[in-house]
């Protein structure tokens, strides 16, 4: 059974995701709505509240429940997918366990902290304050971003890809990997926002709209 719930984005300054075993959507509404959508079974639900500001999503079922082979079709092309108004400039928080993360075309003055276990965070077309980045063997991909005060990403053994929308100039690099390889911009420079990436065994490729990555 599929359970839409909106929210109107000026009664909303945090949002905390936590999802284990369910697929929710988090989308911009007509208007300046937060819309949320996702399907609930017999065995998993999910329950959105919201309390002085803070919108707080979490399912609840026994992951044991399932088995190797339920889980495995439970998780068969799922992601948590947010996309938001313009108007939101609060705190977000995603935790998921196999899930992919998904943040399309989030800008204002949000911060974002995304952690996961095996699923990937994929970010594209975001414009927002700070980013903290962690999983620890999925792949972190950040497709045209921008930054007002930095990014911070972290993975065990999950490749790592950063292109931002800005010149390299805005940016203080600070990138390394035990035994993976970086592929970074040729020239050094020390801008007012750090970009801090490390991985223990994946491989970290950064870009800007104005160089050219080398290996």
């Amino acid at each position: 059974m599929e359970t839409v719930k909106r929210f109107p984005v000026d009664e909303v300054s945090e949002i905390q995701i936590k999802s284990s075993l369910s697929q929710v959507n988090m989308i911009a509404g007509s208007g300046s709505d937060i819309v949320l959508r996702w399907t609930d079974t017999k065995r998993r639900t999910t329950e959105a509240a919201l309390d002085s500001k803070k919108l707080s999503v979490k399912d609840h079922g026994a992951i044991t429940l399932y088995g190797i082979i339920g889980l495995i079709q439970l998780k068969a092309d799922k992601e948590l997918t947010v996309e938001l108004p313009s108007e939101f400039g609060g705190n977000i928080q995603i935790e998921s366990r196999d899930e992919s993360v998904r943040i399309v075309g989030v800008t204002g003055s949000s911060s974002l902290r995304v952690k996961t276990i095996t699923g990937a965070i994929d970010i594209s077309v975001t414009d927002i304050q700070h980013y903290d980045l962690n999983s620890q063997s999925g792949a972190v991909i950040m497709h045209s971003v921008k930054s007002g005060k930095g990014i911070k990403v972290s993975t065990g053994n999950g490749n790592i890809d950063c292109f931002c929308a800005e010149d390299v100039s805005a940016y203080l690099l600070d990138c390394h990997t035990e035994h993976g390889k970086c592929s970074l911009p040729s020239l050094v420079h020390r801008g007012g926002k750090m970009i801090n990436i490390h991985s223990q065994t994946g491989n970290i490729t950064v870009g800007f709209i104005d160089e050219k990555r080398e290996n």
